[in-house]
């Protein structure tokens, strides 16, 4: 099967089933060799300075955020149901201490100087925008800091917001 790309004004997934029960993979690098991706269950989807876009947090420890933090480009991508499990590797596991992709058998591609998986059923390809740390000084919400952050080991592993607009919107079919 091959990626088709679908008009963002035609975009009709839930994204709060997609990223709430199916979660994401959030992927960067510069190769099919040279890239890291870990699961994703916070994000947006909608408008950003008049553009379709996409907003991902990821904390300061993780290994995919070196990937993210030396690329424009990274990709937002669902897997299919059957191979839901593999969330098990990239959501606990780190990419510093093992390589995800051998361990899920999973096959790294490039499109449009992007990783993504071959496997994956829908793929956001975004550019970065905007990108900012969150601070405990800006919580409104206390019960998310208290949730998140509060009890962490590393209270100073906060998650960095990056805004990108989604480029190109991929479907298997």
């Amino acid at each position: 099967m091959a990626f088709v790309e679908v008009d963002p004004r035609e975009f009709d997934e839930s994204i709060f089933d997609l990223l709430d029960r199916k979660w994401g993979l959030v992927m960067a690098g510069t190769s099919p060799e040279h890239c890291n991706a870990m699961t994703i269950g916070w994000g947006q989807i909608g408008q950003f300075w008049g553009k379709p876009a996409s907003t991902v947090y990821v904390r300061e420890s993780r290994f995919t955020k070196e990937f993210l933090d030396a690329c424009d480009t990274f990709s937002v991508a669902f897997l299919p149901d059957e191979l839901h499990h593999t969330h098990k590797v990239f959501g606990t596991m780190s990419g510093r201490d093992v390589n995800k992709t051998e361990l899920t058998g999973l096959t790294p591609i490039m499109i449009d100087g992007t990783p993504l998986y071959e496997e994956s059923q829908l793929v956001f390809l975004c550019r970065k925008a905007y990108a900012d740390v969150l601070e405990h000084a800006n919580f409104v919400d206390e019960t998310a800091y208290r949730r998140y952050y509060e009890k962490s080991s590393d209270k100073d592993d906060w998650h960095t917001m990056y805004i990108a607009y989604i480029e190109k919107i991929l479907r298997k079919e």
